[in-house]
């Protein structure tokens, strides 16, 4: 009986030592959210499949003002303090609009979840996947054809200050078999510049 007492005070006092690093869940309201990536970008046609020099794409978010936030309990305190775009957070699930526009004429619109991780300090690890309605003329063939798109953005992202971010990344728009069966395929390497109000 004394051991199984003394092995609840040592289970409990480390979970009392363990609760410093509780995680918590939160749902944040935000201020608003705006990024821009651009940059060359290629095809993946048997004629287009090559070097990233067909032209120039890139595309708008607008960052809904509200996000799904993870943290250590201990620093959901600092929530009035907002020190920059991720406020330091471990991980971000932000909603946004888009907005694709490539030189050809060739344009998308739709909505999609980001992902943030924080890899280092002040480096994140972001993943974006959003539906797009996709709006392609003639000229943009064989790479791009009206319809349903998935878009997909992957980028390493940093703060630089208060209210701006840069990051490198890559884009994949394809049909992915949605729609009418008409299938793009468009990927662009960018660069981008967030603006945190």
């Amino acid at each position: 009986m004394r051991y199984l007492l003394i092995l609840i005070l040592i289970l409990g006092f480390g979970s009392v030592k363990s609760q410093n690093n509780a995680g918590k869940f939160g749902l944040e309201i935000t201020k608003a959210k705006i990024g821009v990536n651009a940059g060359p970008y290629r095809g993946r046609t048997t004629q287009t499949s090559g070097f990233f020099d067909q032209g120039v794409a890139g595309f708008m978010q607008v960052y809904l003002p509200f996000q799904v936030t993870a943290d250590y309990q201990l620093n959901f305190s600092d929530s009035a303090t907002i020190t920059n775009e991720y406020n330091n957070r471990k991980f971000l699930l932000r909603p946004s609009a888009l907005l694709h526009i490539v030189d050809n004429g060739s344009y998308a619109m739709g909505i999609g979840f980001q992902t943030s991780f924080l890899i280092t300090k002040q480096f994140y690890l972001e993943y974006q996947i959003g539906g797009v309605y996709l709006e392609a003329p003639v000229k943009a063939a064989p790479d791009l054809k009206s319809g349903f798109n998935l878009h997909h953005f992957a980028s390493i992202s940093k703060p630089i200050s208060r209210h701006f971010s840069i990051s490198l990344g890559y884009i994949h728009m394809s049909g992915a078999g949605l729609g009418n069966g008409a299938v793009s395929n468009q990927d662009v390497i960018s660069l981008g510049l967030k603006w945190n109000l």
